[in-house]
This record gives structure tokens, sequence and C-alpha cells, in this order.
């Protein structure tokens, strides 16, 4: 992997710089000698400040290799150690970093914490163009830290039962992590669209959009889908699946939802409906949205699109349980992403977990 080593981080607040030998008096005063900071470490509380300075000539020394990362946290406004952050291990298979931190007490509970680990996360992934993943675990009796890790933008990936040990013995182990594709802007997912719908913006359809009317875009990574978000139990006559029968008296029923999609519907399209005694209640198209680079990952995105209920059909979960299983599918065809085009119904797809990535009107992306 391509290493930049430890450079100096600023932030609102911090500065986040290489450690030097005469720092030993602040870290051993401020976090390394106190119990109650190292109670769910791996490493004991120092006994002496030459055991901090011993160790801290080693760390000093390790700069030179390029591939090392260790900051002391100090405040802007004064450059003494409050803290330490670091990449405590590394998976170049995966192109992973666990990143592990600890802070004076003085310290705790002003947001420091956070602000520290999300410049850390950004400085990696953007100096390290093939890191792909950056975890963080905690001791799952120390909440606070787990704490830190959502304030600093990071997903809950699950909890390893004894997988790990610290002062308090062999424990329970929470596990965060963020994704290079977690840090996509919005000028990331304006270039997805536009690689989706070339042109979209100088099409006249698009330009004719009511005045004022907002439009958004929605993403959902599939391999974080769970289809038991949304369960609403359907009575025995709604069924679901592909449609088989007549294009033409399906066509007849689009148009009664939005007159224009009829087009869209042909033999050869994959559309999955919802039947209420055997009859179309429900539809949406399957579709292939190709491979596409989303901060800097070759990514799968499939696309269901022309989502419609008939009117006599709406408001029992047939719509957005067919969706539930059409993300369901695409997840079992390794799809990485599935991506909605054009709703107003940010709300209704976020039941099943989808994000908001872009918003726009006839003038083009509206920036927040």
């Amino acid at each position: 992997m391509n290493t930049i080593g430890t450079k100096t981080i600023e932030t609102a607040r911090l500065t986040l710089r290489r450690y030097t030998v005469d720092d030993a008096p602040d870290m051993y005063n401020n976090w390394a000698s106190d119990p109650e900071v190292t109670k769910f470490l791996s490493w004991p509380a120092h006994a002496s400040v030459d055991f901090t300075r011993e160790l801290l000539t080693k760390w000093v020394s390790f700069y030179d290799d390029g591939r090392t990362y260790n900051w002391g946290i100090t405040l802007k406004d004064e450059d003494r150690v409050i803290g330490n952050i670091a990449v405590v291990e590394r998976d170049e298979r995966t192109c992973s970093y666990e990143i592990g931190y600890c802070l004076g007490k003085a310290f705790w509970g002003k947001g420091i914490m956070p602000e520290a680990l999300r410049a850390v996360i950004r400085y990696l992934f953007e100096g390290e163009s093939d890191l792909q993943r950056i975890y963080a675990t905690h001791d799952l009796r120390n909440g606070k830290s787990g704490r830190v890790m959502e304030k600093a933008g990071m997903h809950f990936d699950g909890i390893l039962r004894g997988s790990k040990k610290n002062n308090q013995g062999i424990h329970d182990t929470a596990y965060y992590s963020v994704l290079r594709t977690d840090m996509a802007t919005e000028d990331d997912y304006e270039k997805l669209l536009l690689e989706l719908y070339p042109g979209f913006f100088e099409q006249d359809y698009v330009r004719n959009v009511e005045e004022g009317a907002v439009a958004s875009e929605q993403i959902l990574r599939l391999q974080e889908f769970d289809p038991s978000v949304y369960e609403r139990k359907m009575p025995e006559n709604v069924t679901f699946g592909f449609y088989d029968g007549d294009i033409e008296e399906l066509r007849g029923l689009v148009a009664q939802v939005v007159d224009h999609w009829p087009v869209f519907f042909n033999k050869e399209s994959r559309i999955y409906c919802g039947f209420v005694d055997g009859k179309v209640a429900s539809f949406c198209l399957l579709e292939d949205g190709g491979e596409h680079v989303i901060n800097g990952v070759k990514s799968r995105v499939a696309e269901p699109g022309c989502v419609g209920t008939l009117p006599a059909y709406r408001n029992r979960g047939i719509g957005l349980t067919m969706i539930r299983n059409v993300t369901e599918i695409f997840r079992q065809e390794l799809y990485d992403f599935s991506y909605i085009h054009w709703t107003f119904e940010t709300q209704w797809y976020g039941k099943l977990g989808y994000k908001t990535v872009l918003r726009w009107n006839n003038r083009g992306v509206v920036k927040e």
C-alpha cells in the first residue's frame, strides 16, 4: 500500500503532530500514567516518566520508515500533547487499517476525540488511494469510546465475543468502520448521475420540471441491506414475482400511474410486480446501471426504475414490499449499490435504508 507517513493535521481546535522525546512529561502526566485512562487499553499505566521517554524514543525512530501513523494530539493554543491517535493494526490483504486512541481525562467530554478521529480518517483516505476500510474497536463495557466512533461518522458493524484482551481481561469487542465509498462527496454522486444519464441536465424533460420542485437521488450499499428492516404482513392473496404476462396489458396499467412510462416497458425488460388475486398491483423495472467508480472504488450499480403502484392498491405496503424484494434480488446478484433515480419519496425509500446523496431541480444540482 502507498503510505504517506505521519504529517501534521490541523482541525478547528487541534493540531495533530509527530511526537518528540521532549513530549515525555506531558504524555506521562496527561494520560499515560493514569489507570483510569488505561482501564480498557491493552497496555498498563506507565510507572515512570523515564519509561515514557524510552517509549517515545522508539516511536520517534519509527517515523523514518514512512509507514508509521502516530500523532500526538495538542490544542492549537498550547503545544503540549494531551492524547494519542494512531494506526495500530494494518491488513494489506484487505487494504484496511485499525485506529486506536486515548485522551487525558481532563479533556474528556469536549468533543476533542471525535474531531481528531474524523481528521485522521480523512487524512488516510485522501493520502492512500488504495486504502478501502478504516475501523476501530472498543471493549463493550466502554460505551463512551463507541460514542466517539459514532460521532466521527463510523458505522457500527457488530460484536465479536471474547475476541480481544485488555487490562480487564478477555472481552467482547464492538467494531466500527468507515469505507472509502462512505466518504463519497456530492461531486462524486453528481458524476455518477451524469454517467448513468449523460447530458441529464440539458434534456428538455428535465428543464421542464415544475419550477421549485426538488427531486432526489438515493443510494444503498447492498452488502449492508437487511430485508427484515421492513416487514409488513400481507394477505394470502398478495404475491410477488417477475411479470411474464402480456406486455401491452401491462403498459396500459403503467399509464394509469405515469402516462409517459409505458415506453420503457417491453418484452426484454426485467419487470417485478406485486399482485393481488393474480392481478398487477405494483410494478418496477430491474435495470443494470453498469460499473462506475465511486470515490476511487469500482462498483456495480443496479437501478429499480419506474416504480409505481396502481391507485386502488396504495397504502397497503405492497409497493414498498416489492422494492424490498427487488433490493434483495440485487444484493443476491452481487451488485454493490442500488440507485434510486428521480424521486420525491425519500422517506418512503428511507425505510429500506436508502440515503439521499444528491438533490436537483430544473436548473441543476441543488447545493446545500
